[in-house]
């Protein structure tokens, strides 16, 4: 099976962007002939996932030429007549939703989007949902929730629309804390608690809650650093709360980590803090807990669906303020008994969630795609 997919990048710093590596890598492992299409102003940016080929496109002129639009179409259509794909995968229907459609049709082959969450502040939604996404031959989202949410959104996709869960990469897995020295380069000593919290700095991820937490540990006089990975536009407002809460000492703003580093972060912690207000699935708590790290997450999106409460991790509310948030960090850290249990609950999780399993559903549900298309033309 050839698989046209139009991308973005494959950033390791997004969910969505790690998402597409996996699943194209094990496409690609599985045999499949895939190629990647994407800007060329994101070649700088690209690890390309082993077995697959890729073609940069120029996009001058858009307002965002780190993504593509119609102005790429026709280099995008040249490529396609070129390659021949069976398939074509869209990234973001959001995104190359005309785009991709369009292509289709002239090939006369299906078309399958990408959507990880449904995100309200995207311009365009109403528009895509209400007159693009029934067009899909098929729509694949990462997670229950997600499905229920657009099948609400658009009730005509409900036999078109699927979800096939994320996975977890081996690598994420318990460092022995001897080897361990990371902790030097930030001054934090060897007994000192810590916290975890990564993702980008937006307002869907809520690291405003996260600083009043840890003010509210800071003020009972509880021990403890909190370290907050990753970038974003919100990153000179929350050092502006942390100045204004006295916390400079208590929270470190570490930028984005290496997958490597973040593996030594995740297992040197006592829990990974997730206070997200959506997600649509919730990978960077299943890497912490892959490390053996328990974790506090919010109640909100498909986080329930990855975390279940007091068993495998805390599943806690965002809108009752910071007190059950500081309660559970300080069972955690008096409770060494607790913190086994719980890691012991989320070793099986790597059985119900590995990219392994979710390329195979993937190139399944891909098969099934284009045998109805063959039959149905």
């Amino acid at each position: 099976m050839k698989v046209l997919a139009i991308q973005t990048s494959f950033s390791i710093n997004s969910g969505g962007g790690r998402a597409d590596y996996e699943i194209l890598s094990e496409l690609a492992y599985l045999g499949h002939d895939v190629k990647v299409v994407m800007p060329h102003t994101n070649r700088l940016n690209v690890s390309l996932p082993p077995g697959i080929t890729r073609d940069f496109v120029y996009a001058r002129g858009l307002l965002f030429p780190q993504s593509l639009g119609m102005v790429a179409f026709p280099s995008i259509l040249r490529i396609a007549y070129k390659f021949q794909p069976d398939i074509i995968r869209d990234h973001s229907p959001y995104s190359y939703g005309l785009m991709s459609l369009l292509l289709g049709k002239l090939l006369s082959i299906p078309v399958v989007g990408m959507i990880y969450h449904h995100d309200e502040d995207m311009p365009g939604h109403k528009f895509v949902e209400k007159y693009l996404l029934d067009r899909y031959d098929h729509v694949i989202t990462i997670s229950r929730y997600s499905k229920n949410v657009l099948n609400s959104l658009v009730p005509s996709l409900s036999d078109k629309l699927d979800y096939i869960y994320c996975g977890v990469r081996p690598s994420f897995s318990s460092v022995k804390r001897n080897t361990l020295n990371w902790r030097m380069n930030f001054g934090i000593s060897e007994d000192e608690p810590l916290f975890l919290s990564s993702g980008v700095l937006t307002h869907r991820k809520n690291h405003e809650f996260l600083l009043d937490v840890m003010h509210l540990w800071s003020k009972m006089g509880r021990p403890g650093k909190l370290i907050i990975t990753g970038e974003g536009q919100l990153l000179s407002r929350l050092k502006n709360k942390v100045s204004a809460l006295n916390l400079e000492d208590r929270v470190f703003f570490v930028g984005y980590q290496t997958e490597q580093d973040l593996v030594n972060i995740m297992s040197d912690s006592i829990a990974f803090l997730f206070p997200s207000k959506m997600e649509g699935f919730g990978l960077a708590p299943l890497e912490a807990m892959s490390c053996g790290t328990p974790v506090i997450v919010s109640d909100r999106g498909a986080l329930p669906e990855v975390v279940t409460d007091q068993a495998n991790g805390f599943v806690l509310p965002i809108d009752q303020g910071p007190e059950l948030w500081v309660r559970a960090m300080d069972m955690l850290v008096n409770d060494s008994g607790l913190q086994e249990s719980l890691v012991m609950a989320s070793e099986g999780l790597r059985e119900k969630f590995s990219w392994q399993k979710s390329g195979r559903e993937t190139a399944d549900l891909y098969k099934k795609i284009v045998h109805k298309h063959t039959y149905s033309a």
